[in-house]
């Protein structure tokens, strides 16, 4: 199928999910938009796909329904993303409505990174969970829902396999674009509000510096640390994930004389979101 119709017809499906139509098929639950891309590029029209945080809502903040969780218990497989918290507040309770529910932590064995959280007056380490922002990683967890749908859809093997290596030849292409546009920026840095590109950057050897403060919005004296960092290494762009308030980041902006860009790690359209994260800090860091 044509890449370009794929991603029309899952915009389609994303926005009929957002107004929880019931589905009409066997259904595969995920936690995030961008699985949807990974499940429907391997399934095409085998199967509805059910994803729990809907488009424009932060998966650190969002809470589950009544519906959702019976939209999970009629799941024939629930792909779960890994260390988002609803899905750790919420496991014990998916369970327990559908105890024969297959569950798959798609994080699994992969290279997770650590990040900081802050509770009342304590701190602790917690896991980075957007795993889905590392072609490396995406590969892996495409793999491993091809292993999955295979189980399910038996008869459908062959469509699958060839699904599924379009999938792969699309996500090595992100790489491939990635590594050759910021090959010569390995080192820089680049500043953003909520630190969803800690994976990415860690892919391209690039220094992520983040506005939001173990998990909570900065106090004054961290944004007069950040400032001054940004003032340091130069910064002229800070990026904002299309989900949260922009404020912080335009006082930041008008402070070092920064552009604020929005970017969206949540997108359906995967591919095309990392070539224009990509392409906004070849930019960024070619204007510094």
């Amino acid at each position: 199928m044509n890449r370009f119709l794929i991603i029309f017809l899952l915009i389609g499906l994303v926005s009929c999910e957002t107004e929880k139509k019931e589905p009409s098929g066997p259904v595969i639950a995920v936690s995030v938009v961008p699985q949807v891309y990974l499940v429907k590029s391997i399934i095409d029209t085998l199967a509805d796909v059910v994803v729990m945080v809907p488009p424009g809502a932060s998966p650190a903040t969002w809470e589950a329904t009544p519906s959702d969780m019976k939209s999970l218990g009629d799941a024939l497989v629930y792909l779960r993303i890994g260390h988002i918290g609803f899905e750790q507040a919420w496991i014990s309770n998916i369970m327990d409505i559908n105890p024969d529910l297959r569950i798959v932590d798609l994080s699994a064995n992969l290279p997770l990174r650590g990040i900081d959280y802050k509770h009342g007056d304590h701190s602790h380490r917690g896991v980075d969970p957007h795993t889905w922002m590392s072609p490396a990683n995406m590969e892996v967890m495409a793999r491993r829902i091809f292993g999955e749908m295979e189980k399910l859809f038996p008869e459908n093997k062959p469509q699958l396999r060839r699904n599924y290596s379009k999938l792969m030849v699309e996500i090595k292409g992100a790489n491939n674009f990635a590594s050759r546009e910021l090959a010569g920026h390995k080192g820089e840095s680049f500043l953003i509000f909520h630190p969803s590109l800690g994976y990415y950057a860690d892919a391209y050897e690039l220094t992520q510096m983040s506005i939001e403060y173990e998990g909570k919005e900065p106090s004054p004296a961290h944004m007069k640390e950040v400032i001054d960092q940004a003032r340091a290494a130069g910064i002229k762009t800070i990026f904002v994930q299309k989900e949260f308030d922009m404020r912080n980041a335009e006082i930041i902006a008008e402070e070092i004389g920064a552009n604020v860009v929005q970017i969206d790690p949540l997108s359906i359209d995967w591919p095309a979101e990392m070539k224009r994260i990509t392409l906004s800090l070849k930019s960024s860091f070619d204007n510094e």
